[in-house]
């Protein structure tokens, strides 16, 4: 599967620029939202976290991705995508552990 390039994000002047959206889960949001009345499918958050639990994405580019859509949503949330949203969360908490533990490691031995 060929993911598209993660890039820069904000959505207008208004909303606050996230770090790095995957694009692809961002236009697909964007057409499904327009398609179904503002709301997404569980199929696109069933996706991303897919990719996040396989490591196409890191869990802090899936959680700034995941955050876009939630305001693309205007901020409303049912359960699933409220799980999906603390799982990625929890991934991207121990992705930034893992980096410091790694950090601290390095430090050590240079």
């Amino acid at each position: 599967m060929n993911i598209s390039p993660i890039t820069s994000y904000k959505q207008n002047n208004n909303q606050p620029s996230f770090q790095a959206v995957n694009m692809k889960y961002l236009e697909r949001a964007k057409k499904e939202i327009a398609n179904r009345g503002g709301d997404i499918t569980d199929d696109l958050l069933s996706c991303l976290s897919y990719d996040v639990f396989f490591k196409k994405i890191s869990a802090e580019d899936g959680l700034d991705t995941i955050r876009a859509i939630k305001d693309l949503l205007g901020g409303k949330m049912d359960e699933g995508f409220q799980h999906v949203l603390s799982v990625i969360k929890k991934d991207a908490k121990m992705e930034r552990q893992e980096l410091r533990r790694q950090q601290k490691k390095n430090k050590k031995t240079t």
